[in-house]
């Protein structure tokens, strides 16, 4: 059993090493106190303020990425929006769902925050603010996350960051795209 767990915290270790693929500026944070996880992340995009504001309120682009299975965004009013969210992690053996109900509250042109409603995790909460950035906005996420789940902390703790990095790099790459879209208006 000992030979078992050493050999796939090695495994575990050497394969971190891969977030050399992460997005350009990228930075990630992870910190965890008991079995609360703080994470951070930021990123400069060449959006505007308000093209990067559009682009965070637009729930259905969540769909491309990676782990999402199912994502459902309903309106309540001019800025609230309850996501329900599917995704699936895996970490080792282990495949870990994600089911979310979540509460975004948008304060255009500058931030978004959510709260889990009702789901897996015992709490799932965050913020993106929108910052001038230097090639358009600087995008900077903040979030807390408890599991509720029979993985244990340490295998989640080998996996956390790099799966962040991951992400958000996917998050930063989608915004990336969206540079050459046609302007957005924006009217408070």
């Amino acid at each position: 059993m000992t030979k078992l767990i050493l050999f796939l915290l090695l495994f575990t270790t050497n394969n971190m090493a891969w977030s050399d693929a992460s997005y350009q500026g990228l930075q990630v944070d992870v910190k965890r106190d008991g079995r609360l996880y703080n994470f951070s992340a930021s990123f400069d995009t060449p959006l505007t303020k308000c093209a990067a504001y559009n682009y965070l309120i637009d729930y259905e682009a969540e769909r491309n990425l990676p782990g999402v299975v199912e994502l459902l965004a309903h309106r309540q009013s001019a800025n609230k929006v309850k996501v329900e969210l599917t995704a699936e992690e895996r970490i080792l053996f282990f495949k870990i769902q994600i089911i979310s109900v979540m509460e975004y509250t948008e304060k255009p042109f500058d931030s978004i925050s959510f709260i889990q409603l009702a789901g897996k995790s015992k709490l799932f909460q965050g913020t993106w603010d929108i910052e001038p950035g230097q090639q358009g906005s600087a995008l900077r996420f903040n979030g807390l996350w408890e599991p509720s789940t029979r993985v244990p902390l340490f295998i989640i703790d080998l996996f956390i960051k790099s799966s962040l990095i991951n992400k958000f790099s996917a998050i930063a790459q989608l915004a990336e795209k969206r540079k050459d879209m046609p302007p957005v208006s924006c009217v408070d």
